[in-house]
């Protein structure tokens, strides 16, 4: 991760030191950096489960808040790894600073492999995480959506209670129907959350696809170079007031490890409030 796409007008390159952000950037209560990322179950770019890029990718960047998708507990492909409890422990090595995690489950199967070996807890389970460097992350709400999907919300005590949501619609062309019902049962959950809010994810569709339309008219679309491969897929949508869109950058993370840490290249935006 040693290059990061820029995007406000047009994508460009632009370095992005390994160092953490300054004290004096940190300090800054009107700034807010969210990221969305999938992180395709900690497998990377040489389709090997390598979890630590995922952990070294927020850990150089570390935003005030991210939302992870594809994020597993209890599966045995992975190691029967907490991956949410491993992540904000990676999170808590790497800053020297606590990190707060709070995970919702999107599946489960009835695989109990990991816990039947002493190495897990309950069923294999896949769903959204989010992390903060931060003792807390606030209230947290969630709403089931159709093709057993979920959106998952947090107020986010460091922006004064703002609702920050993930979410994860169906994938596949196939599957542009789901995503239009995804998208017409999360809008007005999103919306009773408060006049303002930060929506983000891994959203499965170009912004020129007919199911995407409701949500682009009603929020603000951060924009951003393409996610995944050369598709435009991954989102950090805004509305209301007191929120200013200040750039928005995609992390070419292969440039850091020499393989991507996903497939999917996590999305950076920064606001002022």
């Amino acid at each position: 991760m040693r290059m990061i796409l820029m995007a406000a007008s047009a994508a460009l390159l632009v370095t992005l030191a390994l160092a953490a952000p300054t004290r004096a950037s940190r300090a800054d209560a009107h700034a807010l950096r969210v990221m969305t990322f999938n992180i395709q179950h900690g497998i990377d770019g040489s389709h090997k489960y390598n979890l630590q890029r995922a952990i070294d990718v927020i850990a150089k960047i570390q935003p005030d808040i991210v939302g992870l998708q594809e994020v597993t507990r209890n599966h045995p492909y992975y190691n029967c790894d907490d991956q949410p409890a491993k992540i904000a422990a990676g999170l808590r090595s790497a800053t020297g600073r606590v990190w707060a995690v709070a995970y919702e489950q999107e599946w489960f199967t009835p695989n109990v492999e990991c816990r039947d070996s002493g190495r897990g807890d309950g069923k294999e389970t896949e769903g959204l995480a989010f992390f903060a460097p931060a003792d807390t992350l606030g209230p947290s709400s969630t709403v089931a959506l159709p093709v057993s999907r979920i959106a998952f919300a947090v107020k986010l005590p460091s922006a004064d209670g703002l609702p920050i949501v993930v979410t994860h619609l169906a994938s596949g062309k196939q599957n542009a129907e789901a995503r239009r019902k995804e998208i017409a049962a999360l809008m007005p959950w999103v919306e009773k959350l408060g006049p303002s809010s930060i929506l983000m994810g891994d959203f499965n569709a170009a912004p020129d696809e007919a199911e995407m339309q409701p949500l682009l008219a009603r929020y603000h679309d951060a924009g951003g170079p393409p996610t995944h491969g050369t598709h435009r897929i991954d989102y950090v949508l805004y509305r209301g007031e007191g929120l200013t869109l200040e750039r928005v950058e995609a992390v070419d993370t292969k440039s850091w490890f020499g393989a991507a840490a996903s497939d999917h290249a996590p999305l950076l935006a920064s606001f002022k409030r």
